[in-house]
């Protein structure tokens, strides 16, 4: 553009034109920090900066997630009916967060009533310790990817069996289309079916059911794994939030029973993982709060940093997050 170069043009937008030089002499940006003190002497080892704490955007439902800058890892809650950052530091430790929240966000701690997170020990055990009045939902979609991964683990292990023992789909005139010019070995078909086992039953087309009943037919495992998966996808409903929730852990006790029934490694480590996290999961059927609002956040930020061809100044690019989704 006229000939200039872009460093003078990100010289005269940063220090000129977007107000990042005046905010830091008035002290309205890179004040809020936290400090990480050694316990044994007292001394201040370092600051870890609070690039957000707006008070104002804090609601009463929020949502916390982590997200990686550059090399540095950083906590977001973001107001889940707003969409706004409430609250950005460059730490992930309970005891640090808890610190920040207090000195710059205490008076709003008793005004949030439901937090929406992932099953991260120390976001949970922050929200649990700084936000007392707080009920706490374990995101529905983190549950589900559990569960479509371990699915996913019985067909590999199925796959795994079939290589070694070489097992080959043979010619069979009531599977002409599945052959069409070749036969399929089962090999083939179980990595073709890697995203029609994510999908509903009834969203199905018409090869793809025939290729699963064949697979189903040969490997009950899978079928078992299968319908276990639809089961618990579909007791996560949205048409079931506001159901009575004795009904509701009802019904998920007896999806645990039929996973112990089944015998399926793979789905013991999803029933323990419901088992220790049962009564925030359950959570989400009282108002259907997800981490929607922090996903999509994230997804802002890592366009934004695409946008700007990565990280050349950390402080300058929080400074303009804050600005534009603060």
């Amino acid at each position: 553009m006229f000939s200039i170069k872009p460093k003078t043009l990100h010289y005269w937008y940063k220090e000129e034109l977007s107000g990042y030089s005046q905010d830091i002499a008035a002290g309205r940006w890179g004040e809020k920090k936290i400090q990480v003190v050694d316990k044994d002497t007292g001394e201040v080892k370092k600051e870890k900066p609070v690039p957000v704490a707006k008070p104002e955007n804090f609601g009463s439902h929020m949502t916390i997630d982590e997200k990686q800058i550059g090399k540095k890892m950083y906590t977001i809650m973001t107001n889940a009916k707003t969409g706004k950052i409430g609250f950005l530091a460059q730490t992930m430790k309970p005891e640090e967060l808890k610190q920040a929240v207090e000195n710059y966000l205490s008076s709003k701690v008793n005004e949030v009533k439901s937090i929406s997170c992932d099953m991260s020990p120390s976001y949970k055990k922050f929200c649990k310790e700084m936000f007392p009045a707080t009920q706490l939902v374990i995101d529905k979609f983190h549950v589900i990817k559990h569960l479509l991964d371990a699915l996913q683990q019985v067909r590999k292990q199925i796959k795994t069996y079939c290589l070694t023992s070489n097992k080959t789909l043979v010619k069979n005139s009531t599977r002409q289309n599945l052959e069409q010019e070749k036969a399929w070995t089962d090999i083939e078909l179980l990595e073709r079916s890697r995203y029609i086992l994510c999908k509903m039953q009834p969203d199905w087309e018409d090869d793809e059911k025939e290729m699963m009943q064949y697979l189903f037919e040969s490997y009950p495992v899978l079928k078992t794994a299968y319908e276990l998966t639809q089961r618990l996808r579909l007791w996560y409903n949205g048409r079931n939030i506001g159901k009575n929730i004795n009904m509701i852990e009802r019904e998920l006790y007896n999806w645990c029973d039929e996973v112990n029934q089944s015998k399926i490694t793979a789905f013991r480590g999803v029933r323990k993982m419901i088992e220790k996290h049962q009564d925030d999961i359950i959570n989400y059927f009282k108002e259907g709060q997800t981490n929607a609002k922090a996903e999509n956040m994230n997804g802002k930020i890592q366009r934004f940093l695409a946008n700007n061809f990565g990280l050349k100044d950390r402080d300058f690019f929080l400074y303009r997050v804050a600005g534009y989704f603060s």
